[in-house]
């Protein structure tokens, strides 16, 4: 079993040594032990205000486990999006229906995942029973987010009591889904790499100068969780923090955004303006998606193509994300040392995968 000897003491610790990232039996493991377990974000609550079945692939490019979620009076479920006759894929858009219906034979479930109608198995014998049933996923809804696990080992309940700590004031009611200013991209590199350049901000001065010039880096905080983290600095400037309310965590000071990791992949950014959330996907071990969502506030709109947007800030980000990749295949690296103020969500998050890994 794979274990990666991470110190607990971040001033003596070594980061992952470089096989980790370029071995594929890392790579399948992470996938086995790390994503088959994890919860993944699908869409907020808002999203299914007109439909009440939304088709979606878990982890298309590495678990792809097709499921669908229901809304019916008995609240929101998750199932496998199957047919338990003969494989076929069952719903293939987001809809509003009564019931869904397997286009391949007919064969009929209700929104809770029980089947209903089977044409042809008149004659079938100790049918139908519980396997003729779409199996149902675990589903966790808070402040409007819908989340969904195959496997739910990775407790994130913590990070969302926080969030509710901090932002119970937020308009989550008033996030509206942006696709124009959503996007996918491809990167030549390791899943985590992309996930460990979020952790920290040692490198925001050196790599984000319109970012920087925004905030007050020397402010930077970082708070750990069981399976997560938070982070967030000052503004520089007055008109771009958050007017945080009394009786919540940080009200009356100056946050520019707070920035939440949820293990292994997710992350839930928010600003002034509204949400964004980026969500990590594996393609293989030197090749990984983001998928970029961007959420406004109602009336307001996501900043874009200025030095501190998020748009320019992802495209620095990735330059510099496949440059450690090519930086990692060399003879000469093994592994370095962690900055122990700046890189404790990096420590925090080698720490878990060598946990779950093992």
């Amino acid at each position: 079993m794979a274990k990666f000897s991470i110190s607990k003491d971040i001033s003596i610790a070594k980061t992952m040594p470089s096989k980790y990232y370029l071995d594929e039996k890392y790579y399948n493991l992470s996938l086995q032990n790390i994503f088959l377990h994890s919860w993944q974000f699908i869409v907020l609550q808002s999203q299914m205000k007109n439909i009440n079945t939304y088709p979606f692939i878990f982890l298309k490019n590495s678990i792809n486990e097709p499921m669908v979620l229901t809304k019916s009076r008995k609240g929101i479920k998750c199932m496998s999006n199957v047919c338990t006759h003969r494989g076929s894929i069952i719903c293939n858009k987001p809809s509003y229906m009564q019931s869904i219906r397997c286009p391949y034979h007919g064969r009929r479930f209700d929104l809770n995942g029980t089947l209903k109608n089977a044409p042809g198995f008149n004659n079938a014998k100790n049918f139908p029973s519980n396997d003729d049933n779409l199996p149902l996923y675990k589903i966790m809804e808070s402040n409007k987010f819908i989340f969904v696990s195959i496997d739910s080992k990775i407790n994130i309940q913590s990070i969302f009591k926080d969030i509710q700590l901090r932002l119970g004031w937020y308009p989550f009611d008033d996030l509206d889904f942006d696709e124009n200013l959503s996007a996918m991209y491809n990167i030549d590199a390791h899943w985590s790499l992309y996930c460990e350049n979020y952790l920290e901000g040692f490198h925001i001065p050196f790599i984000h100068k319109g970012l920087n010039d925004n905030i007050d880096i020397k402010s930077y905080q970082i708070k750990l969780f069981e399976n997560g983290a938070l982070q967030y600095t000052y503004s520089s400037k007055d008109n771009n923090n958050m007017n945080i309310p009394s009786s919540y965590i940080d009200a009356g000071e100056n946050v520019y955004a707070y920035y939440y990791f949820i293990f292994p992949n997710i992350m839930l950014n928010f600003y002034k303006w509204g949400l964004s959330i980026n969500i990590i996907e594996p393609i293989s071990k030197n090749k990984t998606k983001v998928r970029f969502l961007s959420y406004p506030i109602a009336g307001n709109s996501q900043p874009i193509n200025i030095n501190s947007s998020l748009d320019v800030v992802e495209k620095e980000d990735q330059k510099i994300i496949k440059s450690v990749q090519n930086g990692i295949r060399s003879q000469a690296y093994n592994r370095g040392r962690y900055a122990p103020d700046f890189e404790k969500g990096v420590h925090h998050f080698h720490r878990l995968i060598s946990r779950y890994l093992s």
